[in-house]
């Protein structure tokens, strides 16, 4: 007797669960919301650092570029002989936050700043989609998210002064 009730409940719930949409239940956030959520973040995500890449938040930023469309942009400074671990870490960090937006940004920015003193950041830009289908979708490989889905650009041309002042 006791068995059937708990057979039905079980099979109750996996019922209600089945039926529910996978995103329906995922929440969603203001941009100011998720600047506000970024730097927590990246504090949580700090022990998963085991590789010894002791990167600073220093910001974020969301924005909408004229040409670009909705930008999300993040500034961290690391070890200038971790740079590529802190690329991979701010793409990362936008992605896995952009499920999370009311409507999802069209461009990462991620803001490298160096520990060496007089050192221009190194900025990387990559379209959010194309970076999904590599960190999420498993559809291309690094080396050509790397070759055709992220470019460098110089830093005056996204509002960094070339002595790696922010603005």
């Amino acid at each position: 007797m006791q068995e059937s009730i708990i057979r039905d409940s079980i099979f109750t719930a996996v019922l209600l669960v089945s039926l529910c949409p996978a995103s329906a239940g995922r929440p969603r956030f203001s941009d100011q919301q998720i600047m506000a959520m970024t730097p927590h973040y990246f504090k949580r995500m700090q022990p998963v650092n085991s590789e010894g890449l002791q990167s600073q938040f220093l910001g974020a930023n969301i924005y909408h570029h004229p040409q670009r469309g909705k930008v999300f942009q993040v500034d961290i400074r690391v070890n200038r002989n971790k740079e590529t671990q802190g690329l991979a870490l701010a793409f990362s960090a936008m992605l896995n936050l952009s499920q999370y937006f009311a409507k999802g940004p069209e461009l990462f920015v991620a803001v490298i700043h160096s520990t060496v003193r007089g050192t221009s950041p190194v900025i990387c830009t990559g379209n959010a989609k194309c970076t999904a289908d590599h960190y999420l979708h498993r559809r291309i490989t690094y080396e050509q998210w790397y070759k055709k889905c992220i470019a460098f650009e110089k830093s005056w041309t996204f509002g960094i002064a070339p002595d790696g002042a922010l603005p």
